[in-house]
């Protein structure tokens, strides 16, 4: 078994197969809350690390999508920008559209006023516990829009207005949801690490050959770090879901931190 610290490894073959894999693992973890509560409060996001999963997602069986909750994890804010290329039109085109949920909660990527939006969206989060968190981890190491040296492992806030480094701004305009834009909003409005790390259940899916020098640079990183946003995962328990193209090569060795 590889570990991250209190999170476990998952290496699957290609996209594809990881998105079978984790959509199976969150389905059943779904129909374990919905046999014990009324209803369940998820949180997605968006961005080709996810498609597979969000499609895959989509055709399990056996869940009442009517008593879940769905939030989105982060968004661009940009007041210019059309809305078919926010990540919350990405996640409703792969999955929302398909399940129909109780609720989707997505951040206001155009909203006048960034900072009431954070407050709005954050008001929503804190309503009740969240059950299950489903992200990825982009190539200059943030979770959500959390980037480096720029979060806080103790944020009291759970949801800010970011400023996007190069790296990210970089990987999200080779993007397929994103390309056609033709360029990457400078800011984000993104639920902060406390809000990811106060979920029950987290599940990060990291496919793609892009990501195999952040995995690895992660792979070698024992304590959590701001310049590493996605090494706080090493203290809290979840799957990490990795393909072969992505995975570090000490993974496959079997080293672990």
């Amino acid at each position: 078994m590889i570990m991250y610290g209190k999170t476990r490894v998952v290496v699957s073959k290609d996209p594809k197969d990881l998105g079978r894999a984790s959509a199976s693992a969150v389905a059943s973890a779904m129909r374990d809350f919905l046999s014990k509560q009324d209803e369940i409060r998820m949180v997605f996001a968006a961005g080709e690390s996810q498609s597979t999963f969000l499609r895959a997602l989509g055709k399990e069986t056996g869940i009442d999508w009517q008593r879940v909750v769905c939030f989105n994890i982060d968004d661009f804010w940009d007041i210019r920008m059309p809305e078919p290329f926010s990540c919350g039109a990405q996640t409703t085109r792969e999955l929302y559209t398909t399940v129909k949920p109780k609720a989707v909660n997505l951040v206001r990527f155009n909203a006048v006023d960034p900072e009431v939006e954070c407050a709005r969206f954050e008001a929503l989060l804190r309503e009740k516990p969240i059950d299950i968190l489903c992200q990825g981890i982009g190539t200059s190491g943030h979770l959500a829009l959390n980037e480096p040296d720029q979060c806080s492992f103790t944020d009291v806030r759970w949801v800010r207005l970011v400023n996007l480094v190069p790296q990210s701004k970089k990987q999200l305009i080779a993007d397929p949801n994103f390309k056609e834009l033709g360029y990457i909003p400078e800011q984000g409005i993104t639920m902060t690490i406390p809000a990811i790390l106060s979920a029950e259940r987290v599940y990060t899916m990291v496919p793609l050959k892009l990501k195999k020098p952040i995995m690895t640079r992660l792979a070698g990183t024992s304590a959590p770090t701001a310049s590493l946003p996605a090494s706080i995962l090493i203290e809290k328990e979840g799957l990490l879901y990795v393909d072969e193209d992505s995975c570090p090569d000490a993974w496959r060795a079997g080293d672990t931190a």
